[in-house]
């Protein structure tokens, strides 16, 4: 059985355990809290400013604009959740990871003028503002925690790992470890209390929900698409972005899966129309179109 259908072979973790757990993030969050002004300063006056290739600057910004604007949209969310959660612990959760957001914001905003000076919404990735309103747009709790931590934050934090371990500028480097740092405790609330929820829904509110994921997942590849080229101007293979980001939403959808003790529906299946459609869209490498058909047809019957 592939890593997508395991199911789990241990019980599910007693409610009291969660719950100390969703409370043990609210108070880890207060414990580590940063000063994100005084850091950047702390990094800038480390590295002596910003240091980065002339030529890699716009392709930065491409990426970065969409981390930005979506600390901004995980902002909202979590505050919103932190107001229609009932468990206290929960609610908890949701209200540190508002505050980490906040702070994630100011200093890439701060960071990015530094950059080049712009961060205008209205230079965003037409893409990533569809796909960041697809999620903040959620009509129910289970599609703001799943999209937020089961799709943007993986996102991120592959983003983050793989820019710093290219190191195209030290000063964002050093900010994408706190960064990462915080974005851990936000998918871990996300597979610790999204598990609670899908228990208390019906199956006509599932399905909805995996529809709508399916979707979010459609929405996301138009954002790989549309950044190949930065990703190829600062270095980066785009597969490896896909690749990695993949493998790191459905680690968190199967560990969510084993906390509820089942297989989680579709995924299978969900992951093999993805991997197609990422080889049907992909321009980054040199493949004629039939050959990216095949491709896709062998991952479809993978």
């Amino acid at each position: 059985m592939s890593p997508a259908g395991r199911v789990k072979e241990r019980t599910r973790l007693d409610p009291r355990i969660v719950d100390d757990k969703l409370a043990g993030l609210y108070h880890k969050g207060q414990d580590r809290i940063w000063n994100g002004k005084e850091y950047l300063q702390e990094c800038l006056d480390k590295h002596g400013g910003i240091n980065i290739r002339s030529n890699s600057v716009e392709a930065l910004h491409n990426i970065f604009m969409i981390i930005l604007w979506g600390e901004l949209a995980a902002w909202k969310i979590s505050a919103s959740l932190a107001m229609e959660i009932e468990d206290d612990s929960a609610r908890m959760a949701a209200t540190a990871q508002a505050h980490d957001e906040a702070r994630h914001f100011y200093v890439m905003k701060d960071y990015l003028e530094l950059l080049n000076g712009n961060t205008a919404k209205e230079d965003l990735n037409k893409h990533a503002d569809r796909f960041l309103s697809y999620i903040q747009g959620a009509n129910h709790i289970s599609k703001k925690l799943l999209g937020m931590q089961m799709m943007v934050e993986p996102l991120a934090l592959t983003l983050f790992r793989i820019v710093r371990e290219k190191d195209v500028d030290p000063v964002l480097s050093d900010l994408l470890i706190m960064f990462e740092r915080d974005e851990a405790r936000h998918v871990a609330f996300g597979m610790l209390h999204l598990p609670s929820v899908l228990r208390e829904m019906t199956m006509a509110q599932r399905v909805d929900l995996w529809i709508w994921q399916f979707r979010g997942y459609m929405k996301q590849f138009q954002i790989l698409y549309s950044l190949e080229e930065s990703f190829e101007q600062l270095g980066i293979r785009p597969r490896r972005v896909y690749e990695a980001a993949r493998k790191k939403q459905l680690n968190a959808i199967n560990l969510m899966a084993d906390e509820m003790g089942i297989q989680y529906p579709f995924i299978d299946a969900m992951m093999r129309i993805s991997d197609a459609r990422y080889e049907l869209g992909t321009a980054s490498e040199d493949r004629p179109y039939l050959q990216r058909i095949r491709r896709a047809t062998e991952k479809v019957l993978a």
